[in-house]
């Protein structure tokens, strides 16, 4: 890991509140087996989307391409509130992220930035973040969103060991560039996801985000930039470990919604 990288982390460390620290060991948890994330074809029955193929994961929903050639990846989203879920436990921290990423579909690499969430009680906490796997999640220094922040996020692949992730917000931006890591981006992935986190195997709790809806949803792919619904995308919805759907996901155009259910 290179040293800014370093410095970088021990400088969100410090700025960071105890609920979000806690969200992103989470997180950094979830990433240390993320392989053990599974897609399945949704069940005969079970809601589809005409325009995509339709899986489910452990711990995802959004969309993504599967091709070969990706190089950027796109979308605007506005932070939500979190709510704790029916039936939530006081106390407890409810969280959740969003994001866009490249090679997070089934592949060892994975560029990605965007917002984490969490809420505790009537206490609220978003912080806006980058990261290539392997390597930790890294806060973006001077950098701040709340609920209703518009938010742009775009990371891109700048070669095989490299890339560059940058979010806007409120006329402020801020990115990060990497180069040299040790997992090789393949392009083999364009994702727009809202996630929960995984703590070794079992899922943290998730909140309640109401819906995130990704505007300007697009892929640079072989050159040329295209909509999420283009070239067979797959619809991801969560499942829950109990076998119910968490959310539901709709992908037209550029727009990708998911919404809590």
């Amino acid at each position: 890991m290179k040293s800014v990288i370093a410095v970088s982390l021990l400088a969100g460390l410090a700025m960071a509140s105890p609920m979000m620290e806690r969200a992103k060991l989470e997180l950094q948890a979830r990433n240390a087996a993320r392989r053990g994330n599974t897609f399945r074809a949704a069940r005969d029955g079970e809601s589809t989307n005409i325009t995509a193929t339709t899986t489910e994961s452990t711990n995802w929903s959004g969309a993504a391409i599967v091709t070969t050639g990706v190089t950027e990846v796109s979308g605007t989203f506005t932070v939500p509130k979190p709510t704790v879920p029916s039936g939530g436990k006081t106390g407890t921290d409810y969280c959740g992220a969003a994001w866009v990423g490249i090679d997070g579909y089934n592949n060892a690499a994975l560029i990605q930035t965007g917002v984490l969430w969490c809420v505790e009680g009537s206490s609220y906490e978003y912080e806006a973040w980058y990261e290539y796997l392997p390597a930790s999640l890294i806060y973006y220094s001077g950098f701040s969103v709340t609920a209703g922040s518009v938010v742009t996020v775009t990371a891109t692949k700048t070669s095989t060991t490299g890339g560059t992730t940058t979010i806007s917000a409120g006329g402020k931006s801020a990115s990060h560039t990497f180069s040299g890591q040790s997992t090789k981006l393949q392009g083999a992935s364009a994702e727009w996801i809202v996630e929960d986190f995984t703590s070794g195997n079992s899922l943290v709790p998730f909140a309640n985000f109401g819906t995130v809806t990704f505007t300007g949803a697009t892929a640079v792919i072989n050159g040329a930039t295209v909509s999420a619904s283009s070239d067979s995308p797959v619809n991801i919805e969560l499942e829950s470990s109990s076998g119910s759907i968490l959310t539901s996901t709709t992908i037209s155009g550029s727009t990708v919604t998911v919404k809590y259910v």
